[in-house]
């Protein structure tokens, strides 16, 4: 079960999360959280097993996605 949380979490965050300011990644990290438990527990994923399995909690998780997802970012910086 923890492999396939995992995986439909990783579609879900392809999906689902888009960049945002720095300054707003923390509410936005809660935000994702949130939105994804409620995702979960409609698809019988326990919120519990998956954080075991990412050994983080998921708003930590999220806020990972959300720096991983700037630092990918190959937008033009507004300096520029």
């Amino acid at each position: 079960m923890s492999k396939q949380a995992v995986d439909t979490l990783a579609r879900w965050i392809a999906e689902s999360v888009r960049p945002v300011p720095e300054d707003a990644r923390g509410k936005e990290a809660e935000r994702l959280a949130t939105e994804f438990a409620a995702y979960a527990a409609d698809a019988g994923i326990s919120i519990e097993r998956l954080e075991e399995e990412l050994g983080e909690d998921l708003v930590s998780h999220m806020e990972d996605a959300l720096e991983a997802l700037a630092a990918r970012d190959d937008l033009p910086d507004d300096d520029a």
